[in-house]
């Protein structure tokens, strides 16, 4: 990508913001998602975030944009009002796909990766090693038979 289509980081999370609004907007009555949004409407109600946008170096922080919950909808806080309560981070490139994807992640809040949400209001985060689920029955366990008292294990074929 060259420089001059490379977006300041305050108007790619302005962007980035909007896709997730939406995204939240058009699912935040379907029961998947409702959960999720209602913890963190809860929890970002009075709360600024400092979010920390880094390049190709997770170490190296190109800015950082002050965000807030508004009515249940992502805000950017202006620069003078900016006082965050703590900081999470965001690849420059993630956000870039996102809004050049708008549309797919809109209909497809899964893909989203809300794990700088959920880490911070203790939720599992989800996008993490993939793993299917397991279908399996439990194992049952061998059952031992009690020292004293009745011993009710089923024995198939036996006479008494």
């Amino acid at each position: 990508m060259s420089t001059l289509g490379v977006k300041p980081g305050l108007n790619l999370m302005i962007e980035y913001l909007d896709v997730c609004n939406a995204a939240s907007e058009a699912h935040r009555h379907s029961l998947l998602y409702k959960p999720i949004i209602a913890a963190y409407d809860s929890f970002f109600v009075n709360r600024q975030v400092g979010i920390d946008i880094y390049g190709g170096d997770s170490d190296e922080i190109e800015t950082t944009v002050t965000i807030r919950l508004v009515n249940g909808r992502f805000e950017v806080v202006p620069v003078v009002d900016a006082h965050p309560s703590f900081h999470l981070r965001l690849g420059r490139r993630y956000m870039e796909d996102v809004v050049a994807h708008r549309a797919e992640y809109i209909r497809h809040p899964e893909k989203l990766d809300w794990d700088w949400l959920k880490s911070r209001i203790g939720m599992k985060p989800h996008h993490g090693p993939a793993r299917g689920a397991n279908m399996r029955p439990p194992r049952k366990g061998h059952y031992e038979a009690p020292a004293t008292g009745a011993n009710m294990r089923p024995r198939s074929g036996r006479t008494e």
